[in-house]
């Protein structure tokens, strides 16, 4: 059973009302669409559309949306990354996926509206050969100290565990042990990966964690599944080389640990993504 067989398996008989937001583009809002009608097909739940009056207008006119408009509510507002989270805070909504809105005004409602100054998303990837893990940090300015990275793999391992999931962890560097001298911001990542992996198996001495150093693809072969980046700006160069240009794909990213269910997705994402993202959510709501 894969990781998102898992997600889907806790879906079934769960019904409540979902956000998802919209954004500029005709065709990303279409798949949006697309993949709310495959999630209403096997599950009762509604779904929230927020986004601005040009949206919402392209949507109204859309015949699929008029053959679902008793389950897809559509939500006109000029600030849609605040008001989807004015609509869960008021708990008219019990889940979010950010869809198509823009990622840094997102963002910025989310830290003001939940009064937080950190985030940690966790991604569900997989590769061209069907191969899914969990990975972070995904966003540009996450884990990059060895405090973050801590916290981000604690919360991260808490959530395997909830899947019953064993959880398997390589830590990527900036280079091999062997390369350690030739330049001190690769020396950084490799001594925060060695400093992590003793940290870990001293706290948890049953876990299985290893620093894979730059091989990516070792961690893979090993069966990883949870796979820590250097820093956020390598975690994002990954994610989007393996979905954007390597055949892989996207489940949607979990914020982790907020109080609420939010998953991230790219606002240019694929079908798949924000299908994952609705999976994700749905499956995380209690």
């Amino acid at each position: 059973m894969s990781i998102l067989d898992i997600f889907t398996s806790k879906v079934e008989g769960k019904i409540t009302n979902i956000g998802i937001g919209l954004g500029d583009s005709e065709a990303h809002n279409l798949k949006i669409l697309k993949a709310t009608i495959k999630l209403l097909e096997i599950n009762k739940s509604s779904v929230y559309f927020f986004g601005n009056k040009s949206s919402i207008n392209q949507i109204s006119k859309n015949t699929l949306y008029k053959k679902n408009s008793k389950r897809i509510f559509l939500i006109d507002s000029n600030e849609p990354e605040s008001e989807i989270l004015n609509y869960l805070g008021k708990e008219l909504i019990s889940c979010v996926v950010r869809g198509s809105l823009g990622s840094s005004k997102f963002l910025q409602s989310l830290k003001t509206s939940l009064n937080i100054s950190e985030i940690a998303r966790l991604a569900l990837l997989e590769t061209y050969k069907g191969q899914q893990f969990f990975f972070g940090p995904v966003g540009i300015d996450e884990c990059n100290n060895i405090k973050n990275k801590k916290i981000f793999l604690e919360k991260a391992i808490k959530i395997l565990e909830a899947l019953n999931l064993k959880p398997k962890i390589s830590i990527l560097s900036g280079g091999r042990v062997g390369d350690l001298g030739r330049n001190p911001d690769v020396d950084k990542t490799i001594n925060e990966a060695k400093e992590l992996v003793d940290y870990f198996k001293l706290e948890h001495p049953k876990l299985e964690i290893n620093h894979t150093e730059i091989l990516i693809e070792k961690a893979i072969n090993d069966k990883s599944n949870l796979i820590l980046a250097p820093n956020g700006i390598s975690g994002n160069l990954i994610y989007r080389t393996l979905v954007h240009l390597g055949g892989g794909k996207a489940y949607g990213a979990i914020y982790m640990d907020i109080g609420h269910i939010i998953i991230d997705t790219s606002r240019v994402g694929d079908f798949s993504e924000i299908y994952g993202g609705f999976i994700l959510a749905l499956a995380l709501t209690h």
